[in-house]
């Protein structure tokens, strides 16, 4: 395994290298667009009762429940406050995981920059390792500084910690599926597509869920942004919720590495070339 991995550092150092600029700006432009929605509504539901008169109103429309999610403690400010950000801004978190993880995989394969680098010492694994830890690195670095943003923002501590985590954890998953899907597909215009597929489906099965009533249904529990809402940040907190989307990232990374292993650097889950 060691020698699979060699060359992971020097991998790691180029793509924070190559990244430092749009890599900072996704992730401190997320984290102060959480800080500064929470610090507006502060201001423009002052009151319990405009609140839970904001809360009951976003409740009472299908299409709006579907598009965002539900409010489940009215007269919580965090969660009306957060309610745009929490299944919409996780899926955006996604997508710029997803997209980070294919670009340091597949598109560096498919540009041949791999190739030429692995004529040196680099291991098979190394560049889905560097990948790997690049994107945990980011979703923690995303989640403190949303906790931060936050409560900052007015915002109690435990629910920003709570919101944070959720953003982090969906950050990891979804970073995790591009690793997947950069092994499965021969381009990265395909790994992208494959990954937003999955993206938008378990978006679909979050809304479903969303709109059962009295409360979430089973369809909630097959999304990883189901997982976010469900761990209910501001409106009672369920830590418990968070070993859902660690469990599927160790198993995406897995599977990741099990699909790489299977397959020849430019090849798909197996080289098919004559």
């Amino acid at each position: 395994m060691a020698d699979t991995n060699v060359g992971t550092g020097a991998l790691l150092r180029l793509a924070l290298r190559r990244d430092r600029v749009l890599l900072t700006a996704w992730i401190v432009g997320l984290a102060a667009t959480a800080g500064f929605s929470a610090a507006a509504t502060v201001d423009l539901y002052p009151t319990e009762a405009s609140r839970v008169e904001a809360a009951e109103t976003i409740n009472a429309s299908a299409a709006v429940v579907a598009l965002y999610g539900r409010i489940y403690d009215v007269t919580s400010l965090g969660a009306v406050s957060m309610i745009k950000l929490t299944a919409l801004g996780a899926a955006i978190v996604g997508i710029v995981m997803l997209f980070m993880a294919i670009r340091h995989t597949r598109a560096e394969e498919e540009s041949g920059r791999l190739e030429l680098l692995s004529g040196g010492r680099l291991g098979r694994l190394a560049p889905l390792t560097s990948t790997l830890v690049l994107i945990s690195g980011a979703s923690v670095v995303l989640a403190l500084l949303t906790t931060v943003a936050n409560t900052a923002a007015g915002l109690p501590f435990a629910g920003s910690l709570a919101f944070g985590l959720g953003w982090g954890m969906c950050a990891l998953v979804y970073g995790a599926l591009g690793g997947v899907t950069a092994q499965i597909t021969t381009t990265a215009r395909a790994a992208r597509g494959l990954g937003l597929t999955i993206l938008a489906i378990t978006y679909v099965l979050r809304a479903i869920g969303d709109l059962a009533e009295p409360g979430p249904s089973f369809w909630s529990w097959l999304s990883p942004i189901g997982w976010n809402q469900q761990l209910r940040a501001y409106s009672g907190e369920r830590w418990w919720v968070l070993v859902l989307p660690l469990l599927a990232t160790v198993g995406l990374m897995a599977l990741a590495y099990a699909l790489r292993s299977r397959r020849d650097l430019g090849g798909a889950l197996r080289d098919e070339r004559p």
